[in-house]
């Protein structure tokens, strides 16, 4: 039986077959011993037949000896002349002659063989003169039917009685095996079964009094913990169930709030945006008018009347608040658009030095209103690059904008590095190579608290938190929505008290690929805010 088949028996059979073998084994090195003893039994009731027979025949005379007949039996006295001679053919008498021969010598020699359905036995014996020396054999031939039959008679009672043994210890191990083993495994193995099919109520009666019984009672426990905890997680279920459908219906209700608010703040954003725009107007126009009055009054060296001054006070201030306003305005108009995916990137060569002098020069009034000195620094291996030049434009001048609003106003003199180099390929593709443009100031700096939260939205700054600074919080988290649209990253390097360098990091090229993936991840983010439905967002 091979081994896989073996493996594949019932416990019940592997017993038996491996119980049965090694009994089998015992019994039959049990029936060796008395075997073997019956059969030195039979040989020395052999011999001393031999010794007999030739006692008799020894005590005849030689006259006397031709006459004695027996059925079977054959007398013959050799010398030892004439027993080297037979030897040559007689493997018998060559080993009796060896063996009476020794330093010890022995005197008797019997050897049976099988012959038919009888055994044949031949004997001989030494003769020695007085002084001990060999001087012939006598040897003996005959044939026993009776030893055959004993041997088979006694080989057969002991097969009978090995086999009645097996039998019954076979049996018995099988009863004693099936109760004490076997029934509480097949009851342990049925009650799995039945739990198995998800009947916790089930219960194991094995009554041995023994490490099954142990077991059994070990095996209950277990299942009446288990249906409690099932019981247990029914209730939880139900109870989570109760509150998923609430939980479901407070976020159909806050999407729909969501989406209601997103509406609310771009229509907003978009309405308030057209009146915005007029009262600026009408409010630099009348600061123009203001100022043309007091160069008039300064031209004609008369006194600038206080009404004048609180006039042209008053619209400066109309001028800077509705500023500040309609930049929070087109602010939350950008991060709408950005949220519902209505962005688009335009691809197109530029040159980063000069667009980056161009932003220099566009910052520079209000650093300068601000005390805030601006160097350029561009390096000049700096390559055209192809990129989304108004997204480019708008995160680096708003990095600039953060520079001076937070860099000016301080005890020493404000500056700022507006920097632009090429960094090496990061690997053997030289298609890796990228440009990094840097926004380098000497303000307070940034902790590491405010670093992790710095780029969320309507984020401000500990220390702006008391509206010194305008604004609303949404300047860098637009300017990271822009840069992961355009496939260039944020860096911040910043330790307080120390200034702070913000890089933007753009490829040479931008992957086709991503673009299509920014664009389909755009129609799933506006699907998402209920903004637009999948085809309007293609």
């Amino acid at each position: 039986m091979s081994l896989a088949r073996l493996r594949n028996l019932s416990l019940s059979n592997k017993c038996l077959l491996l119980f049965g073998g090694a009994i089998t084994i015992l019994i039959l090195i049990a029936l060796t011993v008395p075997w073997l003893r019956m059969n030195a039994l039979v040989r020395a009731g052999q011999l001393e037949v031999s010794r007999e027979l030739i006692a008799l025949w020894s005590d005849l005379d030689a006259t006397d000896r031709d006459v004695v007949l027996l059925a079977g039996v054959t007398f013959e006295e050799l010398s030892v002349a004439q027993a080297e001679a037979l030897g040559q053919s007689d493997e018998f008498i060559r080993r009796s002659l060896a063996a009476f021969s020794r330093e010890k010598p022995a005197n008797e020699r019997l050897v049976s063989s099988w012959e038919g359905g009888s055994k044949r036995y031949r004997y001989t014996r030494a003769r020695r003169d007085d002084a001990g020396s060999l001087i012939g054999l006598i040897i003996l031939e005959r044939r026993s039917p009776g030893a055959a039959v004993q041997l088979v008679v006694n080989a057969l009672y002991l097969l009978a009685a090995g086999m009645v043994v097996l039998g019954v210890a076979v049996l018995l191990f099988h009863g004693i095996l099936t109760r004490i083993i076997l029934s509480p495994v097949r009851s342990l193995k049925h009650t799995a079964e039945r739990v198995r099919d998800g009947d916790l109520s089930t219960r194991s009666s094995i009554r041995t009094g023994d490490e099954f019984s142990q077991l059994a009672e070990t095996f209950n426990l277990m299942l009446g913990d288990l249906q409690i905890k099932q019981d247990q997680l029914r209730a939880i279920n139900t109870a989570l169930d109760g509150r998923l459908t609430e939980l479901a219906e407070v976020n159909r209700t806050l999407a729909h709030a969501a989406h209601l608010k997103g509406e609310f703040v771009a229509n907003v954003s978009h309405e308030l945006r057209t009146p915005m725009n007029s009262i600026l107007g009408f409010a630099e126009l009348l600061l123009e008018i203001a100022k043309g009055e007091r160069e008039q009054l300064t031209d004609g060296n008369q006194s600038i009347p206080t009404a004048l001054s609180k006039r042209e006070r008053y619209l400066r201030n109309i001028v800077d608040a509705g500023r500040t306003l309609l930049e929070m305005i087109e602010s939350l108009l950008e991060m709408a658009k950005l949220e519902a995916g209505r962005v688009d990137v335009k691809v197109e060569p530029m040159s980063v030095g000069q667009t980056c002098e161009s932003l220099a020069a566009l910052i520079d009034p209000l650093a300068k209103r601000k005390g805030v000195d601006v160097t350029l620094d561009v390096r000049a291996d700096m390559p055209i690059i192809q990129t989304d030049v108004k997204k480019f434009s708008q995160i680096v001048f708003n990095l600039l904008s953060n520079a001076v609003k937070f860099t000016g106003g301080t005890d020493h003199r404000g500056k700022i590095i507006l920097r632009a180099e090429r960094l090496a390929p990061s690997g053997l593709d030289a298609q890796d190579a990228r440009v990094r443009v840097s926004v380098i100031d000497n303000g307070p700096g940034i902790s590491k608290e405010d670093q992790k939260k710095l780029f969320e939205k309507f984020s401000r700054l500990d220390r702006d938190r008391d509206g010194s600074q305008p604004g609303t919080g949404l300047g860098l988290a637009i300017s990271r929505e822009l840069a992961s649209l355009i496939q260039a990253e944020i860096q911040l390097d910043s330790q307080e008290g120390h200034g702070s360098m913000f890089s933007l990091i753009v490829p040479l090229r931008l992957d086709t690929a991503k673009i299509e993936e920014t664009k389909l991840e755009a129609r799933f983010r506006g699907a998402l805010h209920g903004r637009r439905s999948w085809t309007d967002a293609g």
